[in-house]
């Protein structure tokens, strides 16, 4: 018998597994007689399921996808249905399958039938994705992992683990920025409650102070388990580390780096890189402080230690990372914040944005007047151009 181009996934299900089973055959070169047996066994579907183990994630790229789509119909059938088989399906597609391209794809679809098993297909796409080295194409699900998590079926640790697989992976891959982002998943969404969220929220911070793409700190500062974490004295020097990134300006940095040389060393943390991120976040601090004044350059630079000359290649920095907008004047040499994100919005920033409201408020009050005026004068003149049209018709 040629070999099968074409799958056909409807119509009895005895002739699907005839079917399937003739092209499994035909891997090992026995189509008719592996079909016959398989048809003749006492649970059909249960045989073909278990024939396809180690033989379809070895078919060609062309077909292997069509031949997945028959056997998850096939499985449909089954007394446990697709979720029954679809953990070791996964497996067996992340354990052989020759094209990576094709292994997620199947992949893809098995875990968009199934209900109750997603978690465990997730896990079996992450550990194919780094087998054949194509992990980014798993990069767009971490914004997605929130959403994810609570549509999984799995205890809290079933769940636990499969974020912090794929953390691995990321990291495994050179993906930081998106470890760090996977790992601020776990602290939100798994929380302190499990035995390892010190250990990733240590690692967090760590990342923080390290990635020069990452600079929004409010976002892993206020996540209610890093606080039960620091507050709870169990962070230890990652603790510490964190109150300096949100409380310390350039040269109380200075002074805490050099009195912690050692404990940040074996943090793991860069010195240089987090020295440039104080003096970011410097930077925004100093406009969330001036918003809409004149800010010379010479007070920027002396407030992060770097020639005056250099500073403009630093405000730039500032904007590029998301902290701050505003505009340069290079005549006056000053800087111009329109808006600035502060390290931490706490209570003194709710007051101020209070104050600011208020200031807001009463400059708009103070407008209407003049407002009023204006559209009295417009309706005046209005009326008085009304007065002076003539309409003249020629008989």
């Amino acid at each position: 018998m040629g070999a099968m181009e074409l799958f056909f996934v409807d119509g009895e299900i005895s002739t699907q597994v005839e079917e399937l089973a003739q092209f499994i055959g035909q891997q090992n070169q026995s189509a008719a007689s592996f079909a016959a047996e398989v048809t003749q066994s006492s649970d059909p579907v249960q045989a073909v399921l278990t024939a396809s183990q180690g033989v379809l994630p070895k078919v060609s790229e062309d077909k292997v996808e069509a031949a997945y789509n028959q056997l998850f119909a096939i499985a449909k059938t089954g007394e446990s249905g697709i979720d029954g088989v679809a953990a070791t399906v996964a497996k067996d597609i992340s354990a052989n399958a020759q094209s990576g391209v094709a292994g997620l794809r199947v992949l893809n679809n098995l875990y968009n039938l199934a209900n109750a098993a997603q978690l465990a297909v997730f896990s079996e796409m992450v550990v194919l994705a780094v087998r054949v080295n194509m992990l980014p194409t798993l990069v767009p699900l971490v914004s997605q992992l929130p959403k994810l998590l609570s549509g999984w079926t799995g205890s809290a640790q079933q769940k636990a683990d499969v974020v912090l697989e794929l953390r691995n992976a990321l990291d495994g891959a050179q993906l930081g920025n998106e470890a760090y982002a996977t790992e601020l998943v776990f602290l939100e969404a798994i929380g302190a409650s499990d035995a390892r969220a010190a250990k990733v929220a240590t690692s967090a911070i760590v990342r923080f102070a390290n990635l020069s793409a990452v600079c929004d700190l409010d976002a892993l500062a206020s996540l209610d388990s890093v606080q039960e974490l620091s507050q709870g004295g169990q962070l230890g020097s990652a603790g510490e580390l964190l109150n300096a990134l949100l409380e310390c300006d350039f040269e109380q940095w200075q002074k805490y780096a050099s009195a912690n040389a050692d404990a940040l060393k074996e943090l793991g943390v860069d010195a240089d890189k987090a020295t440039d991120k104080i003096r970011l976040l410097t930077v925004a601090s100093i406009a969330a402080e001036h918003l809409g004044e004149d800010v010379p350059f010479s007070k920027v630079s002396q407030a992060i230690g770097v020639e005056e000359d250099d500073i403009e290649m630093w405000i730039i920095d500032v904007v590029r990372s998301g902290l701050m907008q505003g505009k340069m004047n290079q005549v006056t040499r000053s800087l111009v914040p329109t808006r600035s994100t502060y390290r931490r919005f706490g209570a003194d920033q709710w007051s101020l944005l209070a104050e600011r409201l208020d200031q807001w408020k009463s400059s708009l009050e103070s407008l209407q007047p003049v407002i009023g005026n204006a559209k009295l004068v417009a309706q005046q003149q209005a009326m008085q151009m009304a007065g002076q049209a003539q309409v003249t018709i020629k008989e």
